[in-house]
């Protein structure tokens, strides 16, 4: 894989959190820090390690997250439910805001943060850390395709198929069948 950021500082993980600090992110060179992630993430059933290069930068009250991540997803096909590989490619742009929106706004924190339409910020709440799996996570399962099919021109397993064009009657509705009913003025 192409290397996606030049003389950076790569952060080395402690596996168990794989949380960036607010702090280390403020106190790097031009308040920004950038992250090589090649591993597991807990949720995700993928074929080999996750591989993701971000960049996060501080911008006063809020932190910026950019960049790209790979994964081969194993899936199922909605359509022969047999298993396959997909693979997921995401350009990441996620913004952290520091503290709670609401409070910056009831508040008159004094500063203004225009929402645009189609703009997604992530209310961090007082915590001091950015959690990169769940970025990771929730990047990836929200470009998963649906319907999820293993080829465009798969037509599904036939006994499937079969199945679900079978009329199934329910018992309990027969005594409808023989039902008439009288319309009003005749």
């Amino acid at each position: 894989m192409q290397k996606f950021f030049d003389n950076a500082f790569c952060l080395k993980y402690n596996k168990k959190t794989m949380k960036i600090s607010i702090d280390d992110i403020k106190n790097a060179k031009n308040q920004s820090l950038q992250v090589h992630f090649d591993n597991e993430v807990k949720g995700l059933l993928t074929d080999g390690n996750v591989i993701a290069d971000l960049l996060f930068k501080a911008y006063g009250t809020h932190i910026n997250a950019t960049g790209k991540i790979v994964a081969n997803v194993k899936l199922q096909c909605d359509r022969c439910l047999k298993d396959f590989i997909q693979k997921i490619d995401v350009d990441v742009d996620e913004t952290y805001m520091l503290g709670s929106l609401k409070s910056s706004i009831n508040g008159h924190s004094g500063q203004e943060l225009e929402l645009k339409d189609g703009d997604f910020v992530t209310e961090l709440n007082g915590e001091d850390e950015v959690d990169v799996e769940d970025l990771i996570y929730q990047s990836v399962t929200l470009n998963i395709p649906n319907p999820c099919v293993c080829d465009i021109n798969c037509i599904g397993d036939p006994a499937m198929e079969k199945y679900l064009k079978k009329e199934v009657a329910d018992p309990r509705l027969e005594v409808f069948k023989n039902m008439k009913i009288k319309e009003e003025g005749k």
